[in-house]
């Protein structure tokens, strides 16, 4: 009876020895030869691998399969790994090396050490939010402070080409203040872009905006972006004062005369095109310019006050040769076009599919 008590006590203690030990298995390939490998007839990978390990290895017995397919025959390997409860290398992990040689695999035995990492590795807790939040009380009609990033609303209405609500000189402040508080000249460019294109404006104002921006040209891309929404165009001049070389000065001059143009012809209300000498004058000027840009800049002035038909608007855009001034040219063109209902043919002009896409999407609007 002493002897039964023993043996169940000893059968116990090794249970509970192997419950709160976990031990693990390396197989690798010296070649690198990737395989599958099975424990007990369970699969460990799914997918070829050339470094398996197994977690978790039980005490006692354990089958050990290994699949290599090959462009001949698959290769098959069989054997099993005693784990002895009252072992000294309880909670260990087992690195075996596999090997080929004539066509067979063999197992050898590498190492044993402490286990190299779990099978799902910790994750670390998320840093503490460290800045101060941002509430998200409203600035003005500007935008709203959302987890610290400005999120703006849209008072533009693009189809009536104004603004339900103008900005402020205090949403003004708001915008200078969230420039200030930029981390690069990126986002200071990009938070400038949505204000501009959402909200409605002072020439005053719009200046102190742009005047955020370092580099001329992209002021002057700004400044043209903005004529749209500005509430006093007669006083669009002030912007010119931003500009450091004359050259922007005279790129935004022309602008302005463009944009005056365009009020011109679509004043016009054209109903019939110019008649075939009008035409034939103004068609020879713009043929005997050299230039590109010189045809694309003459085109814009002498059709201010003219109008033409689908018919005569193609033979003009034959002398250009480039889809991008080609674009520029149709586009500006639109407003004089007598035949409207034919200006999708006018498409077929480009040579890109892009610049016909942007014509069709600018004709339908």
């Amino acid at each position: 009876m002493p002897l039964k008590i023993k043996a169940l006590l000893y059968l116990l203690f090794c249970w509970l020895s192997v419950q709160s030990q976990t031990n693990s298995l390396v197989v690798f390939t010296g070649a690198g030869q990737p395989f599958y490998l099975f424990v007990n007839n369970n699969p460990v990978n799914n997918t070829l691998q050339s470094n398996v390990k197994v977690f978790d290895l039980a005490t006692g017995w354990n089958l050990i399969e290994i699949k290599m397919p090959g462009d001949i025959k698959e290769l098959l390997y069989h054997d099993s790994i005693l784990l002895s409860c009252n072992s000294k290398f309880l909670n260990k992990e087992f690195t075996y090396v596999l090997t080929e040689k004539e066509g067979k695999l063999n197992l050898k035995f590498k190492s044993v050490s402490e286990h190299s990492g779990p099978e799902v590795p910790p994750v670390p807790e998320a840093p503490k939010e460290v800045i101060p939040l941002v509430d998200n009380s409203i600035y003005g009609h500007l935008y709203q402070a959302v987890k610290n990033k400005p999120v703006f609303f849209n008072n533009y209405v693009k189809e009536a080409d104004s603004c339900k609500t103008v900005l402020t000189d205090k949403e003004i402040k708001y915008a200078l203040n969230l420039f200030n508080k930029a981390n690069d000249d990126e986002a200071k460019h990009r938070y400038l872009i949505q204000i501009i294109d959402n909200n409605c404006y002072t020439s005053l104002q719009i200046k102190e905006l742009i005047e955020q921006v370092k580099i001329d040209m992209d002021r002057l891309n700004a400044s043209r972006r903005a004529y749209r929404h500005v509430t006093d165009k007669e006083n669009i001049s002030i912007l010119m004062t931003m500009f450091r070389y004359p050259v922007m000065k005279e790129n935004f001059t022309t602008f302005l005369k463009e944009e005056e143009n365009i009020i011109k012809q679509k004043s016009l209300q054209c109903k019939e095109p110019a008649t075939d000498v009008k035409f034939n004058t103004l068609f020879n000027s713009i043929k005997t310019t050299a230039y590109e840009n010189e045809k694309l800049k003459l085109s814009k002035k002498l059709l201010a006050d003219v109008c033409l038909s689908s018919i005569q608007i193609k033979k003009i855009s034959e002398l250009i040769t480039h889809d991008r001034e080609k674009i520029e040219f149709m586009k500006y063109a639109y407003n004089i076009l007598t035949d409207k209902e034919n200006a999708a043919s006018l498409a077929d002009e480009f040579q890109f599919k892009d610049a016909k896409d942007d014509f069709l999407n600018y004709i339908s609007h």
